[in-house]
C-alpha cells in the first residue's frame, strides 16, 4: 500500500466509528438505518435529512475491507429501506427543512442507493417504487449553479436506468448529459456557484467516473482528464489546495475519482494525489476539522473508496513541476510561483508558504460591506507582474435563526416546494455589489512575498474598517471547517501594514504580507 493508501486508510478508520454512530442501528426501531441522528436519537430536529442517507454506502464500502462485511451490510440494506420510504413522501428529499424537495439529496442519495442496489446490497425490487420516483424527477430537473450537484443527478439517473431499465428516457437522458458537459469551461474547471471550487471539482470527479461505469461513455473521461489538468496548476502552487479562494469556500478535496486517475497514469492526477493526501491523516489536514454531517456526505464513501484502489495499486511520485506565471481570464485565479490570487474574490490571495490575506469589512451599524466575495462583478487586470482588482463591496448582514422564522420557512416550503430553493439562493448567496463603499487593490511580488495597496472609497466617518478574518460571508454549509488561520490571522506577524487617511472618505492601506 502507498503512503497515500496508508494514509488515507487511517483517516477511514477513524472515521468508520463516526459514521456507524449517526445511524440508527437498532434492527427493531422503525428509524432503523436513519443517518439523521438530530432526528432519530436527539430528536432536535422535526425531519431526517435525507442526503446523510449516503452513509449506507460507506458502511457497505467500509464492509468491504473488513472480514466480516454481513453486519455492515445489513446496516447499509436498512438506509436503503428507509431512504426509499422517504423518497415516496410528499416534499420528498430534504435536506434542511421540510418539504424541501432538494436538488442535492435527490442527486447524491440517490445514486448512492441505485449503487447499493446495484451491488446487491438490497434487492432492487424493494426500493424501486423510491428510485422511479427520484428518475422522474432526476430526467425534469437541471442544476446550473452546482455543477457537482448536476453530474451527481446524471450519474443517478444513469445508474437508476441500469437497474429500471427506460426510467432515464433516452432523448432526456442525451440533453441532460450535453447540458451538464456544456458546464465545464474552456479552462477546464465546473462552474460552482459562478466559478471554480476545487473541492467540489473533486466530488465532479468522483461522479463523473460513476457514469463512465454506468454508460462506458468516454465522453466523461475526457471531461475528468480536463479538470485535473486545471487543478494540478493550482496545486502545483498551493499543495493543500485552493481553500479559501475556491468559489464555495471548500477546503478539502474528495479522493477517490482523483487516486482512480491517478492509478490510471494520469499525471495531473498523480501531482494532486500527493500534494492533497499523502498526509491526510495529519492533524493539520482538512480532514481532521470535517464534521459528522459532511463525513456521511460526502466524503466518508469517496475515502472509503479511495482506500478499496489503493489496497490494490501504488500511486508513482511525480516529477517536480515549475509553476507557470499565467491569468485565468476566465475564473480570474493569477497564479505564479509561490503566489495565487482570486481576483473574482476581490483579490484574496495565498502564498506558496501557506501564509493568506482576505481583505476587509467595513463595518456600518448593524451592515457590513465585505471584499471577501466570489463574484464575477469583479474588474482585474494584469500589467507585467502587478494585477489591479476593483469593485464594489457586497452589503451583508449576519442572520439569526428563530422559531418565527422556521414556522415561516415550512410554511412556505409546504405551498411553494422546489420553487423555495431559488428564493433562499438569491438572499444567501447570490448577492450583487450596491452603493457601499468601493476597493481597488494593487498586488505586486516581491522578493520575499507580496506587497498590496489597497485604496477604500466611499466611507463615513462612523466606519469601522477592519481586516477580513479567513471565514468568508457568502453561505456555503458544507464551508467553515476550522483552519489554523481562524486563530493566527489576525495575529499574524508576517502581514503588516500602513493606513493613510485621504480627503473624501477615502482610506489608503498598504499591507506587506512575507513568506
Amino acid at each position: 500500500m502507498s503512503d497515500i493508501g496508508a494514509s488515507l486508510g487511517r483517516v477511514a478508520e477513524s472515521w468508520l466509528p463516526r459514521i456507524l454512530t449517526q445511524l440508527c442501528r437498532d434492527p427493531t426501531s422503525p428509524f432503523h438505518g436513519c443517518a439523521d441522528r438530530t432526528w432519530w436519537h436527539y430528536k432536535i430536529r422535526d425531519f431526517p435529512s435525507i442526503i446523510l442517507q449516503q452513509a449506507g454506502y460507506a458502511v457497505h464500502l467500509a464492509g468491504r475491507q473488513s472480514g466480516e462485511p454481513a453486519a455492515l451490510d445489513a446496516l447499509a440494506a436498512a438506509s436503503a429501506r428507509f431512504w426509499n420510504a422517504r423518497a415516496l413522501r410528499h416534499g420528498a428529499f430534504e435536506e434542511y427543512y421540510p418539504f424541501e424537495q432538494g436538488y442535492p439529496p435527490l442527486a447524491f442519495a440517490s445514486l448512492t442507493m441505485a449503487k447499493l442496489a446495484g451491488e446487491g446490497v438490497v434487492p432492487v425490487a424493494e426500493i424501486a417504487p423510491g428510485l422511479r420516483v427520484a428518475a422522474r424527477q432526476l430526467r425534469t430537473r437541471f442544476e446550473p449553479q452546482a455543477a457537482n450537484q448536476q453530474v451527481a443527478g446524471l450519474a443517478a439517473l444513469a445508474w437508476i436506468d441500469r437497474l429500471l431499465p427506460g426510467e432515464a428516457d433516452a432523448a432526456a437522458f442525451a440533453d441532460l448529459k450535453a447540458r451538464t458537459l456544456a458546464l465545464q469551461t474552456g479552462e477546464g474547471w465546473f462552474w460552482e456557484y459562478d466559478g471554480p471550487d476545487l473541492g467540489y471539482l473533486a466530488v465532479t470527479l468522483d461522479c463523473l467516473w460513476d457514469l463512465y461505469d454506468a454508460t462506458g461513455d468516454e465522453a466523461y473521461r475526457e471531461a475528468i482528464a480536463r479538470a485535473l489538468g486545471f487543478m494540478a496548476k493550482v496545486h502545483a502552487v498551493l499543495p493543500r489546495g485552493a481553500g479559501m479562494l475556491n468559489a464555495r469556500n471548500t477546503d478539502y478535496l474528495a479522493p477517490y475519482g482523483i487516486v482512480r486517475a491517478a492509478l490510471a497514469g494520469d499525471a495531473n492526477a498523480a501531482l494532486v494525489a500527493h500534494a492533497a493526501f499523502r498526509d491526510a491523516d495529519a492533524p493539520d489536514h482538512a480532514f481532521a476539522a470535517v464534521d459528522d454531517r459532511y463525513v456521511c456526505h460526502y466524503l466518508g464513501q469517496s475515502v472509503m473508496r479511495a482506500c478499496l484502489l489503493l489496497g490494490r495499486g501504488h500511486i508513482a511520485s511525480p516529477p517536480a513541476r515549475q509553476p507557470a506565471t499565467e491569468l485565468l481570464a476566465e475564473c480570474g485565479y493569477y497564479l505564479a510561483p509561490g503566489l495565487v490570487v482570486a481576483c473574482r474574490k476581490g483579490g484574496v490571495l495565498s502564498l506558496g508558504s501557506g501564509k493568506s490575506e482576505f481583505g476587509w469589512i467595513v463595518e456600518r451599524g448593524p451592515q457590513q460591506f465585505v471584499s471577501h466575495w466570489w463574484s464575477r462583478e469583479w474588474v482585474f487586470a494584469r500589467e507585467g507582474e502587478t494585477l489591479t482588482v476593483s469593485g464594489q463591496l457586497f452589503a451583508h448582514r449576519e442572520r439569526a435563526s428563530t422559531p418565527a422564522k422556521h414556522v415561516v420557512l415550512r410554511g412556505l416550503s409546504f405551498l411553494l416546494g422546489r420553487r423555495l430553493i431559488g428564493l433562499l439562493k438569491r438572499v444567501l448567496i447570490f448577492k450583487r455589489g450596491g452603493d457601499g463603499p468601493s476597493l481597488e487593490r494593487t498586488i505586486m511580488p516581491t522578493a520575499d512575498g507580496v506587497e498590496i495597496v489597497d485604496r477604500l472609497a466611499g466611507l463615513r466617518p462612523s466606519d469601522r474598517v477592519l481586516r477580513a478574518p479567513r471565514a468568508s460571508k457568502r453561505h456555503v454549509a458544507s464551508a467553515d471547517s476550522f483552519h489554523r488561520e481562524d486563530l493566527s490571522l489576525l495575529g499574524e506577524a508576517r502581514i503588516t501594514e500602513e493606513r493613510t487617511a485621504l480627503p473624501g472618505g477615502r482610506l489608503e492601506v498598504r499591507t506587506r504580507l512575507t513568506r
